[in-house]
């Protein structure tokens, strides 16, 4: 009966800790949304355009 009352106990923390991380990252990204997440890898490309002078020549 002892082991019921650990796995129960064990369970309830996991569970804890579940809706917790859910809470965490649903606030933690209110102001995101897949399209955006999609381009971010993206922002810190820099454009070099034709006819521009480069830095050290």
């Amino acid at each position: 009966m002892n082991v019921l009352f650990l796995t129960v106990f064990v369970g309830l923390i996991l569970v804890g800790f579940a809706i917790a991380f859910f809470a965490f990252t649903r606030r933690s990204s209110a102001s995101s949304s897949p399209e955006r997440d999609s381009l971010m890898p993206l922002e810190d490309e820099k454009v070099v355009r034709p006819g521009s002078s480069r830095r050290g020549e």
